[in-house]
């Protein structure tokens, strides 16, 4: 495995785009989360004024929900980061090249997924860092107690990752798999739930099953919990954990039995 890595090290050290996106990733994550930041405390100076207190969603622990909550809207970029890269392989055919090099189909699918882990830890370490950055600057006392979100955040960036993987072994076209990606994920993903939860009365148990659905359903809303909880029923955590996971396990089984009957 590790001269697999290296070969795809090899492959990404000098595609531009690649870094191009990583600076993106990372500019937004610190850029969306300053921006809240500050927009917090103006709401905070300005209910304080007037004798009310709304807490500060940027201190320990509610730093480590409230800005795994902010990140995951830009989960984004690490998918197309993997559609890029798999995309990459049918245009200038290096995928044919491995496999006439030596490499076996499973081992050509089984590193790309590796890959995906390791996107995928790379920007929830990016993330948990911009939390305790955060956490420290609001000036309250460091604390692991909230830390599972970063956890959970993991888990919604592999699956964001892998249903990127998914769509460019399908469609095995840049343009068609990031216009899919991108329209799924903003439109489709929120329509389908939200005609069923109109079904349930609104109520999210049973009707968290899509994947980037029930990805961001993982991380609760921080800002104003016990307002909104109150309003609407938040979803089940080991629900969508465990939806997660049937969907990572379909991504998988799914890409390798792909790459396996494909004509190179």
């Amino acid at each position: 495995m590790k001269k697999l890595l290296q070969l795809e090290w090899m492959k990404v050290k000098s595609y531009r785009t690649f870094w191009i996106l990583v600076a993106l990733f990372v500019l937004a994550v610190v850029g969306i989360n300053n921006i809240s930041f500050a927009i917090n405390n103006q709401v905070n100076d300005a209910t304080k004024a007037v004798g009310i207190g709304t807490g500060n969603p940027f201190a320990f622990p509610t730093v480590w929900n409230t800005i795994t909550w902010m990140s995951s809207w830009l989960l984004y970029f690490p998918g197309f980061i993997i559609i890029f890269l798999i995309t990459n392989e049918y245009t200038f055919k290096t995928h044919r090249q491995n496999i006439i090099d030596g490499l076996s189909r499973e081992q050509f699918v089984s590193v790309k997924l590796v890959l995906c882990v390791l996107l995928a830890l790379g920007a929830t370490i990016v993330v948990g860092l911009t939390s305790l950055t955060f956490g420290l600057i609001g000036g309250s006392t460091p604390t692991l107690d909230g830390l599972q979100y970063v956890g959970l955040y993991f888990v919604a960036a592999l699956v964001y990752i892998l249903f990127g993987l998914f769509l460019a072994f399908f469609l095995r076209k840049a343009a068609l798999a990031v216009g899919i990606y991108f329209i799924y994920g903003l439109i489709i993903d929120n329509i389908v739930p939200g005609i069923v939860r109109k079904q349930f009365d609104g109520k999210p148990y049973g009707t968290y099953f899509m994947p980037i659905d029930v990805a961001d359903g993982l991380i609760p809303f921080p800002f104003f919990r016990s307002q909104v909880k109150a309003v609407i029923e938040p979803a089940n955590l080991y629900i969508c954990l465990a939806i997660c996971i049937a969907w990572l396990f379909f991504y998988w089984l799914f890409t390798i039995n792909r790459f396996k009957k494909l004509d190179l």
